[in-house]
């Protein structure tokens, strides 16, 4: 954690582990949501990468097909910046995720998965999660639907080197070349929408 006035060293790429994303690649429509949760614990159980320091992690969750999210800004597939121990917390993620795939034909879901190491600073991942809030927030107008606040005292703590940056930046962007046929947003009555609305 830094002190005082100390800029601490940049991170640098090679304390980053980007492993390769999971993915749930078909829709869950016709399906109870109890089957359909089971389903996407069951995949997600299955396909997630071997961790060394499972704890200190920064993950992201997308949707992935034709959708895209409609943010104030841009549109984004984004939906979730999260850190900790991931493959226990995507447990819990699981009752908003499945109403969402359930509700869009053929939308999947892509969890990305970063490891975070720096000899004597196991806390590193929440400033970058705090970090990548930010960022996401600057471009979008908005932080990614289903996350509830900002990390602010944990902001800007940090810099990167530009392989860092390069690795991070991927987490939160588009992807060039993505061509979306549809944004999409919750409704009033949905049980999402005041994630959703306040931004």
């Amino acid at each position: 954690m830094p002190h005082g006035d100390h800029m601490p060293a940049p991170i640098k790429q090679r304390e980053l582990t980007l492993h390769p994303p999971v993915s749930i690649d078909f829709g869950f429509s016709g399906l109870s949501g109890k089957h359909a949760q089971s389903i996407m614990r069951d995949i997600v159980r299955g396909a997630w990468p071997e961790q060394i320091r499972p704890r200190q992690s920064v993950y992201t969750i997308r949707v992935t097909g034709d959708v895209a999210i409609s943010y104030p800004g841009r549109f984004s597939p984004l939906v979730y910046i999260g850190e900790g121990r991931a493959s226990g917390r995507i447990h819990g993620h699981t009752n908003w995720l499945v109403p969402l795939v359930r509700s869009v034909p053929q939308l999947g879901i892509e969890i990305r998965v970063l490891e975070v190491a720096r000899r004597n600073n196991t806390d590193l991942y929440k400033y970058i999660e705090a970090d990548l809030l930010r960022w996401f927030s600057a471009k979008h107008g908005a932080l990614p639907w289903f996350n509830r606040q900002w990390e602010r005292s944990r902001e800007e703590r940090y810099t990167y080197d530009l392989g860092a940056a390069k690795v991070l930046k991927r987490l939160i962007e588009t992807g060039s070349g993505q061509k979306y046929r549809w944004a999409i947003q919750p409704t009033k009555n949905n049980a999402q929408f005041e994630p959703y609305a306040k931004g």
